[in-house]
């Protein structure tokens, strides 16, 4: 049982830990070890000094005595003694003379590298007399004793240390596996297979809860707050997803992955409901099977060149066809997709088919169109209606320049038939003539404006000019109802974009109304003003009268179709004019002046 952790943890941290405490433990150990054995070794050999000295010393006297006697019985007895010694190995005792044959006595066992070796000197016994040197005491010691003692001894403090180190570690192994390492392989396990789709119970460890929390308690509690946040912030991140997936699916048919060289290598299951099958997309690129790459080749080529710029694209519409055969427009937007190394990896998008869109925009445009046709010629009406309402005023300005034509063909003929001819009086008549046929012709040319049927042609226009091509159309109507018109018109007004004819149309009804407004005022004169202005980039035009005025309770009906407050009206005029206005960029309202009348403005965009 004991041994099973040691099996399982063997290649693990618990087996590193012990083989880390064991070297750490031998070095100390052997460290300790020399230590010891080199102090030993260092008393031992200045005791065998000491020895040698205190031999020499208690000797000495003695050997000199048995060289002084030559009595070389008395002189092995005594180095026999010495040998007996701890560590001495070799003696000898030499005679000082100048024979031949000194005496020599020695024993024990002489090493040409002895460990220690000494030399003494011998002196004859001291009799009162100075003393003479006798011979030389040789003393030769090894320390094979001591290195027997300190080998024995290390083997004896490195047996005993190391099966108690051996065994320390043992304990120490097991008690790290069972503090720590078997709950960190539980840990490992709880987290590899812990699934954020399903998340397991809390961590906890199975052991007796400690007196006090230790590291392996914080450890779990610094998991839990993270194993929270996790499934938290997965949480957060899958709603995230689904409510992504379902604004993309909302806001999108089916979603499309092309390659590097814009192949599709992905096409959702979804394009199936539109009549083409997925899988014959792939490996093809978009303009290999769009049917308006011929005939729209410009707007293909900058988009394969945004593609090989990989630039990111929105709502790129083309033409092509379903399954069906049927022709369909798509629109397609995606974002460049690299991989982790920074190169291109192909894109990823969603398409939509907008055939039906393109469609219903076609109805609406046709519908649209249809209703520009008809408010035209409900303005050419209007136009021809006020022309029926103008009759006697136009007849009058018809009639003016032919009358005076006739006047002046009748003198020049009479002067022609003079027997004194004036020829500069009948070439000025002549030139009154063309002029007349010029103004006749002018307010021929001006009606049959307002009669043509056609196009609105957007010009230049000046808007004083428009103002003064009106007046002539209306001057026998102002006299017929006694009605003094003034023209109050800025210096240097900006031009306007617009079609004259239309601007006609507008200040006629308008000047037209201010006339019949005042039919009925007796007590204060009917005067009628017509202002043009110029301020921030608009020409503003101001008709006004001084007539009955506006109901307040009326004024925003005023320029609704079919509203009027005149008895015989229709209730188009105001209606036809501001819709002509605001096709052109302008605005059209009303108000009330402060004396009598009211006043009617438009105003245009200028050009710069």
């Amino acid at each position: 049982m004991i041994w099973r952790p040691f099996h399982r943890l063997r290649g693990g941290l618990g087996a590193r830990l012990l083989v880390r405490v064991l070297l750490f433990s031998v070095a100390t150990t052997l460290a300790l070890t020399l230590s010891q054995l080199y102090l030993e070794y260092h008393h031992e050999t200045r005791a065998i000094e000491r020895r040698m000295s205190e031999i020499a010393s208690s000797y000495r006297q003695s050997l000199g005595e048995g060289l002084w006697n030559l009595d070389r019985r008395q002189l092995e007895l005594q180095i026999a003694g010495i040998l007996r010694l701890p560590a001495v190995r070799f003696v000898e005792v030499r005679e000082a003379t100048d024979r031949g044959d000194p005496m020599v006595v020695s024993g024990g066992v002489h090493r040409e590298r002895a460990a220690v070796s000494h030399r003494f000197p011998l002196f004859r016994p001291g009799d009162g007399k100075q003393e003479q040197r006798l011979g030389v005491l040789t003393l030769e010691a090894t320390f094979d004793d001591v290195y027997h003692a300190l080998r024995e001894k290390a083997v004896l403090i490195l047996t005993g240390q190391g099966a108690t180190i051996f065994v320390v570690s043992l304990f120490v192994f097991y008690l790290t596996h069972r503090l720590v390492t078997r709950h960190l392989t539980a840990v490992a396990g709880f987290l590899r297979g812990y699934d954020l789709r399903r998340p397991p119970p809390p961590l906890s460890l199975h052991r007796r809860p400690p007196t006090d929390k230790d590291e392996l308690d914080d450890v779990v509690a610094a998991f839990e707050t993270m194993r929270r946040t996790l499934e938290r912030a997965y949480d957060n991140v899958r709603e995230s997803e689904e409510r992504l997936r379902d604004y993309a699916e909302t806001g999108s048919d089916w979603f499309w992955t092309t390659g590097p060289a814009h192949e599709f290598v992905y096409a959702s299951e979804k394009l199936q409901a539109f009549g083409t099958d997925p899988r014959e997309l792939l490996g093809k690129r978009r303009w290999d099977f769009a049917d308006d790459v011929a005939t729209e080749p410009e707007k293909w080529r900058e988009h394969i060149a945004a593609l090989d710029r990989h630039e990111p694209f929105r709502d790129f519409v083309y033409q092509g066809r379903g399954g069906d055969g049927e022709v369909r427009f798509v629109s397609v937007s995606g974002t460049p997709v690299f991989d982790a190394d920074g190169r291109f990896a192909g894109y990823r998008g969603v398409a939509r088919d907008i055939t039906e869109r393109r469609r219903a925009e076609q109805m609406l445009r046709d519908r649209e169109q249809r209703i520009r046709d008809a408010q035209a010629e409900l303005a050419r009406v209007t136009r021809v209606t006020t022309l029926g309402e103008l009759a006697a005023s136009i007849a009058h300005e018809v009639n003016q320049p032919l009358a005076a034509i006739v006047a002046d063909a009748n003198a020049s003929l009479n002067w022609l038939a003079a027997s004194d001819r004036n020829l500069d009086r009948v070439r000025d008549a002549l030139e009154a003539i063309v002029n007349d046929g010029h103004r006749a012709g002018d307010v021929i040319h001006r009606i049959r404006q307002l009669a043509t049927k056609g196009e609105p042609q957007k010009v230049t226009v000046d808007i004083n000019g428009v103002i003064r091509d009106v007046m002539p159309l209306l001057r026998s109507e102002l006299q017929r109802h006694q009605v003094t018109a003034r023209l109050e018109l800025a210096d240097a007004v900006p031009a306007v974009l617009a079609d004259p004819v239309q601007l006609q149309q507008v200040i006629i009804n308008l000047m037209i109304n201010a006339i019949e407004a005042m039919a009925s005022i007796d007590d204060r004169q009917r005067a009628l003003a017509i202002r043009s202005a110029s301020g921030n980039g608009e020409v503003v035009v101001t008709v006004r009268d001084a007539g009955v005025g506006i109901d307040p309770s009326t004024v925003d009906q005023l320029f609704d179709a079919f509203f009027t407050t005149k008895s015989g009206g229709m209730g188009m005029g105001l209606s036809i004019s501001r819709s002509i206005i605001e096709a052109h960029g302008g605005r059209f309202w009303a108000t009330p002046n402060p004396d009598h009348g009211a006043s009617f403005h438009f105003a245009l965009p200028a050009l710069r």
